[in-house]
């Protein structure tokens, strides 16, 4: 396995790599720019962000004339936050402004608590570090359950056509290691402390039951829901879209016909 930070997708389509998981929006732009990536795999169907304030914002009217910042323009944490503020009757530009935030998550996560942003889509470890700062969980997006394709496997179909055998192995470890996340608590939160890098050992536990054990379902079907919810987000650029053809479930399905995963994942 191999770490590469913003260009996972052209490292896809060069050959460099077969496999990727990659920022969902990129995938989806890329395929609508003509590239044959498709979602394989998805571990969590809902969106998972959390919204982190300053104390004193109680309620959505209060993000009224605020700031709210995002670690990209254009990635999951903007697009989930136009969802959300679809749901709350609020436009950006017009009642709040949204701010693309420089670094990654812990810069984002200063950002809010110097005050240079008011709020700011934050994920897990450093929402949950936000609140040992005194910040507030404006709201967690996993509890109001947002269809959201939030961490898919793909790959190129071109690789399906040609390596399908190879395909279909990676997917096997890929459930193997979705079972032994939930079966294995130690194992799995010392995988965490490794790639997280997260060191606190509260935080660790509280990274494992929401990644783990409340999110993680239980098979590695991508839900046609959860995509629908990412090309919403996406706006003009997906409009007319149908989800499906952004997925290839026959990976999956085969898998299932066969016995290896169990249908609904038990």
């Amino acid at each position: 396995m191999t770490y590469i930070r913003g260009v996972s997708i052209e490292a896809l389509l060069a050959g460099e790599v077969q496999f990727v998981r990659a920022s969902p929006p990129s995938v989806v732009r890329s395929a609508l720019r003509g590239s044959d990536l498709a979602f394989i795999a998805n571990t969590i169907n809902v969106a998972v962000f959390s919204l982190m304030s300053k104390p004193d914002l109680q309620r959505p009217e209060d993000l009224k004339g605020k700031k709210i910042g995002v670690t990209n323009l254009g990635d999951s944490p903007d697009l989930v936050l136009t969802l959300l503020l679809e749901k709350w009757g609020l436009q950006r530009g017009k009642d709040l402004a949204v701010l693309g935030i420089r670094g990654g998550m812990p810069e984002l996560l200063i950002s809010v608590s110097k005050g240079f942003v008011d709020a700011g889509m934050i994920s897990a470890p450093s929402n949950l570090r936000g609140i040992k700062m005194g910040l507030r969980e404006f709201v967690d997006t996993a509890d109001l359950g947002i269809p959201y394709t939030n961490s898919p496997l793909s790959t190129r179909r071109s690789t399906i056509k040609n390596q399908r055998d190879t395909v279909l192995r990676v997917l096997k470890g890929y459930y193997e290691g979705v079972r032994e996340t939930r079966r294995d608590r130690n194992g799995a939160m010392k995988i965490l402390a490794k790639y997280v890098r997260v060191t606190e050992p509260e935080i660790l536990s509280e990274v494992y039951k929401t990644y783990g054990l409340k999110l993680l379902q239980p098979d590695i079907n991508v839900d046609l829901e959860g995509v629908k919810g990412l090309l919403k987000g996406l706006g003009n650029d997906a409009a007319g879209s149908s989800p499906a053809t952004f997925v290839d479930s026959s990976l999956v399905e085969q898998l299932e016909r066969e016995g290896f995963i169990a249908a609904g994942g038990r």
